[in-house]
């Protein structure tokens, strides 16, 4: 007997099984437990592929599709009308099960101060699914789809990106700054370029995890005025809001927005605040090194709080690569690059919502400095829980060459500064 004719036999006989326990009382029991599967496939007419697939459990099909990489999920529902039919009841259930795969077991919960977050996961998801939750749903519980874990993919995407072109800029100006160790210690260019290489991707490494927490303050300060605004929105429209909100009274009210993030999970972890506090100042730096690609002179970095707080992260990842060049001309690039931060400036000047609330100021930025983006307040916050002076981040991407991520309030470290 043929190995696939025993293989038709065991899938009948499990197909068969399964649906027995179906209709038992234990297996309904049994589908509320955290991890279990519950099928709704016999609520919905599949239509059949005519192929052994057919014969598959419901419970083996979406574990297969939940092996498949996030971006299959889609063309996947092109193949047939079963797959299609499949993939949109199941997606609750795959999704699930695809987290549970990627997380060890378990799903992601809501932030709070009793979770540990991690800056060194074994998979990005872990990290990101915990900083990122699915959204609740009005019924309870959470709601999986396929566009949350596209969501974690493209802030995965993003950040590894933006951690790629930092390592890069730090090391090319490394290479630049120390001529005599590249001379001295590499005595051919194989030698040197091997060398880039690998040590930007161990700074790249490292970067990457501290990224997320980057990115999780700049989402969640934006999603924070956005909320603020509809609720001034509302006052205003119940008539308790007289007249707009002047702009220095707007910039206080947008710094105790930054200081609720920075008191909450998970920054409650005095580490996980300086290593993002390290990350988020090696990232201005490396702005402030580079100008506007149509700016000959800037006379303040009123344009970095823009880029941080008005744009959108993918911007600041769109600035990095025209500023290398990466994928194509790299003045075609700049020039892109500008004219799509002029217009995130544009659209947030003519919001319509907030010219109702808040008094319009052409020449006031809200973010003038960078300072007034995360540094001031993270700098208080250090100060009140008694953590500065603090140590720096060594990364050791060579022998005996460690790379120091640091800030103003850091001890004195050997090791070159990044």
């Amino acid at each position: 007997m043929s190995t696939f004719h025993n293989f038709m036999l065991q899938a009948k006989k499990a197909r068969a099984a399964i649906n027995r326990g179906k209709r038992s009382d234990a297996k309904k029991s049994n589908s509320s437990k955290p991890g279990a599967v519950p099928s709704s496939v016999s609520l919905v007419d599949i239509v059949p592929t005519s192929a052994p697939w057919d014969l598959l459990p419901v419970e083996i099909q979406i574990k297969i599709f939940a092996h498949c990489g996030v971006t299959d999920l889609l063309p996947l529902k092109l193949v047939c009308k079963s797959f299609y039919q499949l993939l949109t009841s199941q997606e609750q259930w795959i999704t699930r099960q695809y987290l549970r795969q990627r997380r060890g077991g378990t799903l992601p919960s809501p932030i709070d101060g009793e979770k540990t977050y991690t800056r060194s996961p074994e998979d990005d998801v872990v990290l990101l699914s915990d900083l990122f939750p699915p959204a609740k749903s009005a019924r309870g519980g959470h709601i999986y789809t396929f566009k949350y874990i596209f969501s974690l993919r493209r802030r995965q995407k993003q950040c590894s990106k933006l951690s790629c072109y930092l390592a890069d800029r730090v090391m090319d100006r490394f290479v630049h700054s120390e001529p005599g160790f590249m001379k001295s210690v590499f005595s051919s260019k194989a030698e040197r370029y091997a060398f880039v290489q690998q040590t930007t991707a161990r700074l790249w490494f490292y970067l990457t995890p501290l990224m997320y927490y980057a990115l999780y303050f700049l989402e969640t300060y934006a999603l924070a005025r956005r909320e603020q605004t509809n609720i001034l929105l509302r006052e205003f429209e119940a008539g308790r809001l007289p007249v707009p909100i002047p702009p220095h009274i707007r910039k206080v009210m947008y710094r105790e927005l930054q200081v609720k993030i920075i008191k909450a999970p998970p920054f409650t972890d005095t580490a996980t605040l300086i290593a993002t506090h390290h990350c988020m100042q090696l990232l201005v730096s490396y702005l402030r090194y580079t100008v506007p690609p149509d700016e000959p002179t800037v006379s303040d970095d009123s344009w970095i709080g823009s880029l941080l707080t008005v744009s959108p992260f993918s911007r600041i990842v769109e600035y990095f690569s025209a500023e290398i060049g990466d994928g194509g001309s790299q003045r075609m690039q700049r020039k892109e690059f500008m004219h799509n931060f002029h217009n995130d400036i544009t659209l947030n000047e003519k919001d319509d919502i907030q010219s109702l609330v808040f008094q319009i100021s052409p020449n006031v930025h809200l973010h003038g400095s960078v300072e007034d983006v995360w540094f001031d307040v993270v700098g208080e916050e250090l100060a009140s829980r008694h953590a500065a002076p603090h140590d720096v981040d060594r990364v050791m991407v060579w022998n005996g060459l460690p790379v120091l991520l640091s800030c103003r309030e850091c001890r004195v470290r050997e090791g070159w500064h990044a």
